[in-house]
């Protein structure tokens, strides 16, 4: 039985730790850490940047990603349904340099300026909020009409019913919707600096720009730890969210 947890905890932590050492590798032989020794404030600064960029524009697609995928399970709702996951799926198509493109150019026609942090946040959210919807969707409709009906026949009102057993039967799905869309924020992030929206990715195109790979790496592998940082604290924030009874990634120790 020991041996069996030490081979569950190897296989699951080995490949964090070679990951780790490899990013590491790559940091301290192109030399990024000396240009970022040097550059501390400018450093702390663009990380601060970049995680506002994640934090917010994230905990918006939250909102309306699960709040839209919610709606769209309702039976008034069964008609345009089809027709939202229909727009969400091209959306979701969409290329992130695309979706930055489309907020730089809409957005002056509604008022507001194509260039800056705004504009990402924008962009960043549209591009966010896909994943969220699908499995918010794909996971309400998968709980078992039977478990609704008998919910239903022992007198639970539809409001205990959603909050009560579908969000909860659906949280692991919708869970993996919001890491899935996390990461894409973390990746895309850095394309925010093409729009003046600050963060890491000012040095990872000023490294490509210069051919400089160690000012490139210097903003690129702080974005790496960044989305491991985000998938791994998402994954304990799930563990507190799910239910125990519905959770599918649990090692078994017995």
């Amino acid at each position: 039985m020991i041996l069996r947890i030490l081979f569950q905890l190897v296989k699951r932590l080995a490949p964090i730790f070679l990951t780790i050492f490899f990013i590491v590798w790559l940091y301290t032989y192109y030399g990024a850490w000396d240009y970022t020794i040097k550059n501390l404030s400018e450093f702390f600064r663009l990380i601060l940047e970049h995680f506002i960029l994640v934090i917010i524009s994230m905990f918006c697609a939250v909102i309306v990603g699960v709040t839209l995928g919610t709606i769209m399970t309702r039976k008034s709702m069964e008609k345009a349904s089809s027709v939202i996951m229909a727009v969400v799926n091209v959306w979701q198509s969409v290329p992130s340099l695309g979706v930055l493109a489309l907020a730089y150019g809409f957005l002056p026609f509604i008022g507001l300026s194509g260039i800056g942090m705004v504009p990402a946040l924008i962009a960043l959210f549209f591009h966010a909020v896909a994943p969220i919807v699908r499995n918010t969707y794909a996971g309400i409709e998968s709980v078992s009409k039977d478990v609704i009906e008998a919910a239903t026949g022992m007198g639970m009102t539809k409001k205990q019913i959603l909050f009560q057993i579908e969000l909860p039967n659906a949280m692991p799905v919708i869970a993996g919707g919001i890491r899935t869309s996390t990461a894409i924020i973390v990746g895309t992030a850095p394309l925010a600096f093409l729009i003046g929206g600050g963060g890491l990715g000012f040095w990872i195109f000023t490294g490509i720009a210069l051919v400089d790979m160690g000012i490139m790496m210097a903003g690129a592998v702080p974005v790496a730890l960044i989305a491991m940082l985000f998938d791994y604290c998402l994954g304990v924030f799930e563990k507190f969210l799910v239910s125990r009874g519905v959770r599918t990634d649990e090692i078994e120790l017995a």
